[in-house]
């Protein structure tokens, strides 16, 4: 299990409207929540006020979360216009663990 902590922000590109954004990041939705029910996504929310999405993803491979990135709906289509930013997390359990052999 390799969990990383995702952070999508989305610029609406000048040369699109609203209502095209919305269906594109409907797509992404879809495509999300398929994602959530299959165990793939741990954590999946959107930030409040702003075109800004956080997700826990759980990948086996670095590989896999290229390819995760890549194929989204979102990034084929508006790729130049989203940045992601890409945190590698554990459960804190985990560090927990580590903690108590270390001291």
């Amino acid at each position: 299990m390799m969990l990383f902590l995702l952070w999508f922000k989305v610029k609406q590109p000048e040369n699109i409207s609203q209502r095209q954004l919305m269906e594109i990041w409907k797509k992404e939705a879809e495509a999300a929540l398929s994602a959530v029910k299959a165990g793939k996504i741990k954590g999946l929310y959107k930030v409040s006020g702003k075109r800004e999405v956080v997700a826990i993803i759980d990948v086996n491979s670095h590989e896999e979360l290229d390819e995760i990135l890549e194929t989204l709906p979102i990034m084929k289509e508006l790729g130049h216009s989203v940045t992601v930013e890409v945190t590698p997390i554990h459960p804190y359990e985990n560090f927990y663990e580590l903690m108590k052999k270390l001291s």
